[in-house]
Protein backbone atom coordinates (compact mmCIF):
# COMPACT_ATOMS: atom_id res chain seq x y z
CA UNK A 1 0.00 0.00 0.00
CA UNK A 2 0.92 3.63 -0.42
CA UNK A 3 0.37 5.17 3.05
CA UNK A 4 0.37 8.80 4.16
CA UNK A 5 1.48 9.40 7.77
CA UNK A 6 0.65 12.76 9.37
CA UNK A 7 2.28 12.78 12.82
CA UNK A 8 4.24 15.55 14.54
CA UNK A 9 6.01 13.28 17.05
CA UNK A 10 9.10 12.29 15.05
CA UNK A 11 9.93 9.38 17.34
CA UNK A 12 6.51 7.80 16.83
CA UNK A 13 6.56 8.69 13.14
CA UNK A 14 9.92 6.97 12.75
CA UNK A 15 8.71 3.78 14.44
CA UNK A 16 5.53 3.65 12.36
CA UNK A 17 7.42 4.38 9.14
CA UNK A 18 9.87 1.58 9.81
CA UNK A 19 7.10 -0.88 10.67
CA UNK A 20 5.15 -0.08 7.52
CA UNK A 21 8.20 -0.31 5.29
CA UNK A 22 9.21 -3.64 6.82
CA UNK A 23 5.79 -4.92 5.76
CA UNK A 24 6.49 -3.78 2.19
CA UNK A 25 4.43 -0.57 2.20
CA UNK A 26 5.44 2.80 0.77
CA UNK A 27 5.23 5.71 3.26
CA UNK A 28 5.04 9.48 2.82
CA UNK A 29 5.30 11.54 6.02
CA UNK A 30 4.22 15.01 7.10
CA UNK A 31 4.76 16.57 10.53
CA UNK A 32 2.28 19.41 10.00
CA UNK A 33 -1.51 19.50 9.56
CA UNK A 34 -1.61 22.05 6.75
CA UNK A 35 1.07 20.26 4.73
CA UNK A 36 -0.54 16.88 5.48
CA UNK A 37 -3.93 18.02 4.21
CA UNK A 38 -2.35 19.34 1.02
CA UNK A 39 -0.50 16.05 0.49
CA UNK A 40 -3.65 14.00 0.97
CA UNK A 41 -5.61 16.16 -1.48
CA UNK A 42 -2.79 16.22 -4.02
CA UNK A 43 -1.73 12.59 -3.94
CA UNK A 44 -3.15 9.11 -4.29
CA UNK A 45 -2.93 7.04 -1.11
CA UNK A 46 -4.40 3.69 -0.15
CA UNK A 47 -4.72 4.83 3.47
CA UNK A 48 -3.73 7.69 5.80
CA UNK A 49 -2.69 7.75 9.46
CA UNK A 50 -3.72 11.08 11.00
CA UNK A 51 -2.71 12.33 14.45
CA UNK A 52 -5.15 14.60 16.30
CA UNK A 53 -2.70 17.09 17.84
CA UNK A 54 -0.78 18.71 14.99
CA UNK A 55 0.80 22.14 14.39
CA UNK A 56 -0.80 24.41 11.80
CA UNK A 57 -4.09 22.52 11.66
CA UNK A 58 -5.24 19.81 14.05
CA UNK A 59 -6.31 16.37 12.92
CA UNK A 60 -10.03 17.14 13.12
CA UNK A 61 -9.56 20.20 10.88
CA UNK A 62 -7.52 18.14 8.44
CA UNK A 63 -10.23 15.50 8.38
CA UNK A 64 -13.00 18.05 7.86
CA UNK A 65 -11.01 19.79 5.12
CA UNK A 66 -10.21 16.73 3.03
CA UNK A 67 -13.68 15.22 3.35
CA UNK A 68 -15.22 18.55 2.28
CA UNK A 69 -13.08 18.28 -0.86
CA UNK A 70 -14.48 14.76 -1.48
CA UNK A 71 -11.22 12.99 -0.66
CA UNK A 72 -12.07 9.31 -0.16
CA UNK A 73 -8.73 8.12 1.22
CA UNK A 74 -9.40 5.77 4.17
CA UNK A 75 -8.25 7.56 7.34
CA UNK A 76 -7.20 6.07 10.68
CA UNK A 77 -7.09 8.68 13.46
CA UNK A 78 -4.34 8.49 16.09
CA UNK A 79 -4.62 10.19 19.47
CA UNK A 80 -3.39 9.99 23.05
CA UNK A 81 -6.90 10.81 24.35
CA UNK A 82 -9.46 8.01 24.72
CA UNK A 83 -12.56 10.19 25.14
CA UNK A 84 -15.94 9.22 23.71
CA UNK A 85 -16.83 12.73 22.43
CA UNK A 86 -13.57 12.91 20.47
CA UNK A 87 -14.08 9.44 19.05
CA UNK A 88 -17.61 10.33 17.96
CA UNK A 89 -16.40 13.61 16.48
CA UNK A 90 -13.78 11.77 14.41
CA UNK A 91 -16.38 9.41 12.98
CA UNK A 92 -18.84 12.24 12.36
CA UNK A 93 -16.20 14.07 10.32
CA UNK A 94 -15.50 10.98 8.20
CA UNK A 95 -12.78 8.96 9.93
CA UNK A 96 -12.75 5.25 9.08
CA UNK A 97 -11.18 4.07 12.33
CA UNK A 98 -9.63 5.36 15.57
CA UNK A 99 -6.61 4.12 17.55
CA UNK A 100 -5.44 5.35 20.95
CA UNK A 101 -1.77 5.80 21.82
CA UNK A 102 0.21 3.92 22.94
CA UNK A 103 -0.61 1.12 20.53
CA UNK A 104 0.96 -2.11 19.38
CA UNK A 105 2.45 -1.82 15.90
CA UNK A 106 0.81 -5.12 14.91
CA UNK A 107 -2.60 -3.69 15.79
CA UNK A 108 -1.91 -0.54 13.78
CA UNK A 109 -0.84 -2.57 10.74
CA UNK A 110 -3.95 -4.75 11.00
CA UNK A 111 -6.27 -1.74 11.32
CA UNK A 112 -4.72 0.17 8.41
CA UNK A 113 -4.91 -2.92 6.23
CA UNK A 114 -8.56 -3.46 7.14
CA UNK A 115 -9.74 0.06 6.28
CA UNK A 116 -7.83 -0.03 2.98
CA UNK A 117 -9.48 -3.34 2.02
CA UNK A 118 -12.95 -2.05 2.90
CA UNK A 119 -12.42 0.93 0.61
CA UNK A 120 -11.59 -1.21 -2.42
CA UNK A 121 -14.39 -1.56 -4.99
CA UNK A 122 -16.16 -4.89 -4.88
CA UNK A 123 -15.50 -6.91 -8.00
CA UNK A 124 -18.51 -8.31 -9.80
CA UNK A 125 -18.77 -12.11 -9.40
CA UNK A 126 -19.63 -12.34 -13.12
CA UNK A 127 -16.91 -12.50 -15.76
CA UNK A 128 -17.61 -12.53 -19.49
CA UNK A 129 -15.25 -13.33 -22.35
CA UNK A 130 -15.43 -15.18 -25.67
CA UNK A 131 -19.09 -16.06 -25.21
CA UNK A 132 -18.51 -17.54 -21.74
CA UNK A 133 -19.99 -16.15 -18.53
CA UNK A 134 -18.43 -17.24 -15.24
CA UNK A 135 -20.31 -16.89 -11.96
CA UNK A 136 -17.59 -17.59 -9.39
CA UNK A 137 -19.92 -17.44 -6.40
CA UNK A 138 -22.19 -20.14 -7.84
CA UNK A 139 -19.29 -22.04 -9.46
CA UNK A 140 -21.13 -21.98 -12.74
CA UNK A 141 -20.08 -21.26 -16.32
CA UNK A 142 -22.58 -20.49 -19.07
CA UNK A 143 -21.78 -20.97 -22.75
CA UNK A 144 -24.34 -20.67 -25.55
CA UNK A 145 -27.14 -20.97 -23.00
CA UNK A 146 -25.69 -24.15 -21.51
CA UNK A 147 -25.07 -24.12 -17.75
CA UNK A 148 -21.83 -25.86 -16.78
CA UNK A 149 -21.31 -26.70 -13.06
CA UNK A 150 -17.68 -26.38 -11.96
CA UNK A 151 -15.65 -27.60 -9.02
CA UNK A 152 -13.92 -25.07 -6.76
CA UNK A 153 -10.53 -25.54 -8.41
CA UNK A 154 -12.00 -25.43 -11.92
CA UNK A 155 -13.70 -22.17 -10.97
CA UNK A 156 -10.49 -20.65 -9.60
CA UNK A 157 -8.48 -21.68 -12.67
CA UNK A 158 -11.08 -20.38 -15.11
CA UNK A 159 -11.37 -17.11 -13.16
CA UNK A 160 -7.64 -16.45 -13.53
CA UNK A 161 -7.59 -17.39 -17.21
CA UNK A 162 -10.62 -15.24 -18.08
CA UNK A 163 -9.29 -12.21 -16.18
CA UNK A 164 -6.15 -12.52 -18.33
CA UNK A 165 -8.03 -13.23 -21.57
CA UNK A 166 -5.70 -13.03 -24.55
CA UNK A 167 -2.60 -13.19 -22.34
CA UNK A 168 -0.48 -16.19 -21.44
CA UNK A 169 -0.87 -17.25 -17.81
CA UNK A 170 2.08 -19.18 -16.45
CA UNK A 171 1.73 -22.58 -14.81
CA UNK A 172 3.08 -21.09 -11.57
CA UNK A 173 0.39 -18.37 -11.48
CA UNK A 174 -2.38 -20.91 -12.03
CA UNK A 175 -1.08 -23.27 -9.36
CA UNK A 176 -0.73 -20.47 -6.80
CA UNK A 177 -4.31 -19.34 -7.54
CA UNK A 178 -5.91 -22.75 -7.04
CA UNK A 179 -3.76 -24.53 -4.45
CA UNK A 180 -2.89 -23.40 -0.94
CA UNK A 181 0.35 -25.41 -0.94
CA UNK A 182 1.86 -24.81 -4.37
CA UNK A 183 4.98 -26.82 -3.46
CA UNK A 184 2.91 -29.95 -2.90
CA UNK A 185 1.30 -29.96 -6.34
CA UNK A 186 2.54 -32.72 -8.63
CA UNK A 187 3.84 -31.77 -12.06
CA UNK A 188 0.88 -33.10 -14.05
CA UNK A 189 -1.89 -32.14 -11.58
CA UNK A 190 -2.53 -28.79 -13.26
CA UNK A 191 -2.73 -30.45 -16.68
CA UNK A 192 -5.37 -32.88 -15.41
CA UNK A 193 -7.53 -30.03 -14.10
CA UNK A 194 -7.13 -27.97 -17.26
CA UNK A 195 -8.11 -31.01 -19.35
CA UNK A 196 -11.27 -31.53 -17.27
CA UNK A 197 -12.10 -27.83 -17.57
CA UNK A 198 -11.63 -27.90 -21.35
CA UNK A 199 -13.89 -30.95 -21.60
CA UNK A 200 -16.67 -29.20 -19.70
CA UNK A 201 -16.39 -26.02 -21.79
CA UNK A 202 -16.25 -27.80 -25.15
CA UNK A 203 -18.89 -26.75 -27.64
CA UNK A 204 -19.43 -28.85 -30.76
CA UNK A 205 -20.00 -25.70 -32.80
CA UNK A 206 -16.42 -24.58 -32.11
CA UNK A 207 -13.41 -26.05 -33.89
CA UNK A 208 -10.75 -24.64 -31.55
CA UNK A 209 -10.55 -24.92 -27.73
CA UNK A 210 -10.99 -21.79 -25.64
CA UNK A 211 -8.09 -22.75 -23.38
CA UNK A 212 -4.93 -23.42 -25.35
CA UNK A 213 -1.57 -24.71 -24.24
CA UNK A 214 1.49 -22.54 -24.67
CA UNK A 215 4.22 -25.17 -24.52
CA UNK A 216 6.89 -24.54 -21.93
CA UNK A 217 5.01 -21.59 -20.44
CA UNK A 218 1.38 -22.10 -19.47
CA UNK A 219 -2.09 -21.58 -20.86
CA UNK A 220 -4.12 -18.86 -22.58
CA UNK A 221 -7.85 -18.18 -22.69
CA UNK A 222 -8.29 -17.20 -26.32
CA UNK A 223 -10.43 -14.26 -27.39
CA UNK A 224 -10.75 -13.94 -31.17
Amino acid sequence: MNVLLIEDDKRIAGLVERGLREEGHSVSTSYDGIEGAAMMLGGEYDAALLDVYLPGMDGFQVLETVRARHCRTPILMLTAVDAVPKVLKAFDLGADDYLVKPFLLKILLARIGAIARRAQPVQSPLLQAAGVTLDSQRRLAIRNGRQIPLTRKQTELLDVLMRRSGLVTSREELIEAAWDDANGVKENTLDVYIHSLRTKLEDRSETKPLIRTVHGTGYIFVVE
